[in-house]
């Protein structure tokens, strides 16, 4: 039998980049946002010094060491020293921006750091007492590397980890005599069982934008005796991006579309009580379509009331964008009528029903815009020609029949 032990496997912190997608934020919020990579990264850290591991190894993309500034490699280095003084080794293998050959000379690593660049794959054996424990297979980030034959191991090596940064060929990692694969580059966590290995993508501890939602932090990874692997997500992130889509009734009352919301926000912000929420609320809708409910002017007092309400503190609800899914159809009889809103959507109508008429859109350019440019900015996918001519036809709506009870 072996011995246990237990090491945390971590990527992309991405320390220096900007939270994005956020055109609209309060001045209470502006430090949380900013300072949130780093608040998720020191979890980390607390995670392993609370854990008592005996290693944890970085997969790369920490900080960008060309454009990184100060900031974030006096962070490194700082919480490097914290796991030095409990014995806690660190391995680093750089990723695409990060490659550790790169580090300041003039600023010396702990000595419980070892760094591993992406010209070699170099083998290093993890002792606790003089006794080994895990043999490291680890290399940086290559973008000629796309198969798994320059990671080999001897059938005798203690419980063989792959560590690197990148995407390998996922058939071929089963293939080896590897106990666990720690990759970076994938910004979602992942853990893939391929016999006899475990395949994991920590992922990001904090995400970044809109389109990297629901939680995110690293792996606890705990061997026992006899090498048995079992991989733990655990959350980090201090913001947390949480898209929100409801239902509800055309025919529904302002008041009765808060109290929606409302239960809703509640359970999330109960939910999740160690996270600043950024939500885009989306509603889709059932019944005769009402043009009073998509109104601009309802839908900024919607999202402002639902800042006031759920997002005056840091660790709350701020709502950075509220929208209701366009109807599946307008009521037939519009068409029909001899108004303004009729000639409207008629002429709207044509466009809909006949793909090959061109949307004359070069007008709405700058001047400044060169003809090739321009043909190449107005070039549209049927998908999105289709999402123009039904915002078109809701903003008709709207300015055209807002005075209408439900039709």
């Amino acid at each position: 039998m072996s011995e246990a032990f237990k090491f945390i496997h971590a990527s992309d912190f991405h320390l220096d980049d900007q939270m994005e997608g956020l055109p609209e934020l309060p001045s209470h919020l502006k430090s949380v946002i900013a300072n949130a990579p780093y608040a998720a990264a020191k979890r980390v850290f607390d995670l392993a010094i609370t854990e008592s591991v005996d290693f944890v190894l970085l997969s790369g993309d920490l900080i960008d060491m060309d454009q990184g500034g100060c900031r974030p490699a006096a962070f490194l280095l700082s919480q490097f020293e914290r796991l030095a003084e409990k014995n806690i080794a660190v391995y680093w293998c750089g990723g695409e921006v990060d490659h550790p050959d790169r580090w300041p000379a003039a600023i010396d690593l702990p000595k419980n750091v070892k760094t591993f660049s992406s010209s070699v794959v170099v083998e290093t054996v993890h002792e606790r007492r003089g006794k080994p424990l895990a043999t490291i297979i680890a290399s940086g980030f290559d973008a000629r590397r796309r198969n798994t034959s320059e990671f080999i191991v001897d059938q005798s090596a203690p419980y063989p980890i792959v560590f690197t940064h990148g995407q390998l060929d996922p058939v071929a990692l089963a293939a080896k005599n590897i106990r666990y694969w720690a990759l970076g580059g994938n910004h979602k966590s992942s853990v893939t069982e391929k016999a006899p290995a475990i395949v994991g993508y920590p992922g990001s501890p904090q995400s970044r934008r809109p389109s990297e939602t629901g939680s995110h932090g690293c792996h606890v990874v705990r061997v026992d005796g006899a090498s048995a692997t079992r991989a733990q997500f655990v959350e980090v992130d201090s913001v947390r991006w949480l898209p929100q889509k409801l239902g509800i009734a055309e025919s529904a009352s302002l008041d009765e579309l808060k109290n929606v919301i409302t239960e809703r926000a509640l359970k999330l912000v109960t939910d999740h009580s160690e996270q600043t929420l950024l939500v885009t609320w989306q509603l889709s809708t059932s019944g005769t379509f009402n043009p009073k409910l998509r109104q601009e002017r309802q839908r900024e007092e919607i999202i402002k009331w639902l800042r006031d309400e759920f997002g005056r503190s840091e660790q709350g609800l701020w709502s950075v964008d509220f929208s209701i899914d366009p109807p599946p159809v307008l009521p037939e009889g519009w068409y029909e009528e001899d108004t303004i809103l009729g000639d409207y959507l008629r002429a709207l109508g044509r466009y809909q029903s006949d793909e090959s008429l061109s949307l004359t859109l070069h007008e709405y350019l700058p001047k400044s815009v060169d003809n090739d440019a321009a043909t190449e900015i107005v070039r549209l996918s049927l998908e999105q020609r289709k999402a123009i001519l039904t915002d078109a036809a809701l903003m008709g709506v709207e300015y055209l029949a807002a005075h209408r009870d439900v039709a």
